[in-house]
């Protein structure tokens, strides 16, 4: 009768302890675990991932769905990955890093640039598209032209973009001519609306977005300055926490190499983005 009871106890405690195991991806959130939840059942594994749906023409909410350049290659990406469950979480942009620092998410994505900090902090995939940043400037300014000629200027940007990064490892670089950072939250539509009004002098920020953004709202009086610099990564890409299994990040790649050599990537860049900016080939088989 004892060994019955003992054997009775064991296997409810693995029913109990399977039940336990079946994370959702709201569970796995709150708790700040793993945003990959395992499934030993054959079941598929969820993967939560995150974007600000507030960066056309990447990731953006329009008639009340996700879309965009970064979203629809996500969704192409995992097409090809029928042994996980994407879950996208849309949220403000810094909570995308923060998640992918604290374990919520498993992927962020929202047209990241790659920089030095970024690379000790995250690991990153391919590149998904090559966009280089550049100075959105008046088109009568025409003394924009290099980093050097950002002293004593102001510029606009929100907190935590790669244009942030940019201007304050300028700084740093050059304390005695220092370019005035104002940071906002507001979205760069506006930005560029403070810069045409002679608020501001300069936003740094993507080529795309910058095109799209001057053309789609109108700004006859804004231009596009392309620059070089080495803190400016022209390639744009889906960050993964550093350090955790690179599975996911291995799979991710190799989808994207896939989704490359047959045309998807061109085909979403040019409804999406109204041209070819998918990256050069050599960018994509060096790994």
């Amino acid at each position: 009768m004892k060994k019955r009871l003992v054997s009775v106890f064991a296997v409810l405690l693995s029913v109990l302890m399977a039940g336990c195991s079946a994370t959702t991806s709201s569970d796995t959130s709150k708790n700040g675990e793993s945003a990959q939840s395992e499934s030993n059942s054959g079941e598929k594994t969820v993967v939560v991932v995150a974007t600000s749906g507030e960066s056309n023409p990447f990731s953006y909410v329009k008639d009340g769905e996700l879309t965009g350049y970064d979203v629809e290659v996500v969704k192409a990406i995992f097409e090809g990955l029928p042994q996980y469950e994407l879950q996208i979480e849309i949220t403000e942009f810094p909570s995308i890093l923060n998640g992918l620092d604290n374990g919520r998410y498993a992927i962020g994505f929202n047209n990241f640039s790659a920089n030095d900090e970024r690379r000790e902090k995250y690991d990153f995939s391919l590149p998904i598209i090559e966009n280089a940043n550049v100075f959105v400037v008046r088109k009568d300014d025409n003394t924009i032209n290099s980093l050097a000629d950002l002293s004593g200027r102001k510029a606009i940007t929100e907190p935590g973009n790669s244009g942030a990064t940019i201007l304050e490892n300028y700084n740093k670089e050059n304390p005695d001519n220092e370019v005035e950072i104002n940071y906002t939250e507001e979205n760069f539509i506006k930005q560029f609306e403070n810069i045409e009004a002679n608020k501001y002098d300069v936003r740094i920020i993507s080529r795309i977005s910058a095109e799209i953004g001057i053309a789609e709202y109108g700004f006859t009086n804004l231009k596009v300055v392309p620059f070089t610099s080495e803190n400016s990564d022209p390639g744009s890409y889906l960050l993964f926490p550093k350090g955790a299994d690179t599975t996911l990040l291995n799979e991710v790649n190799q989808r994207i190499k896939e989704i490359y050599n047959d045309g998807t990537l061109q085909k979403i860049s040019e409804e999406q983005l109204g041209g070819n900016y998918i990256p050069s080939e050599s960018l994509i088989t060096t790994e």
